[in-house]
């Protein structure tokens, strides 16, 4: 069983939106903030791909996670890390970020970027393990929790 990592195409924006949605449904009503996520639409998708990019996960030819990312400055910024729950603890964010890790130098990137809140204690531990630090710390703009700033140099400055 190995997890298989691919950029995603503008044709899996509704895969993409499935998967996010799936991923993301435990937290509805959980989190001080309700995750913006869960709002959103096949079309917000589409648009986030155009304005950066995705990859989506495969275990075994099934559909296991999925992740946007956006180059941000030198830092390709990276967002909606979602996995199906039938699949956690597989490896499968840890290979879509070391997928984008290794992608981020081509795109002119020197570093990866991760928003984490503070409400999901095991998200942060899990992109520390990965080798993140936490470069700041900010109340969340919409409500009650605090969103850390997660950052990883894969790339020296040019």
């Amino acid at each position: 069983m190995s997890v298989q990592v691919r950029l995603a195409r503008s044709d899996d924006a509704d895969l993409i939106h499935r998967i996010t949605q799936a991923a993301f449904a435990e937290y509805r009503g959980a989190l001080p903030v309700e995750s913006g996520a869960l709002t959103e639409t096949v079309a917000d998708v589409a648009a986030a791909l155009r304005q950066g990019g995705a990859v989506l996960a495969t275990i075994d030819g099934e559909h296991a996670g999925a992740a946007r990312f956006v180059r941000e400055d030198e830092d390709l910024y990276v967002g909606r890390v979602a996995v199906l729950p039938s699949h956690r603890r597989q490896g499968v964010a840890s290979a879509m970020m070391g997928y984008l890790e290794q992608l981020a130098p081509s795109l002119g990137c020197a570093a990866v970027r991760i928003g984490v809140r503070e409400s999901l204690p095991s998200n942060v531990a899990l992109y520390q393990t990965l080798g993140y630090e936490v470069v700041n710390i900010e109340p969340h703009p919409r409500g009650p929790d605090r969103s850390f700033t997660m950052r990883k140099l894969v790339a020296a400055h040019a």
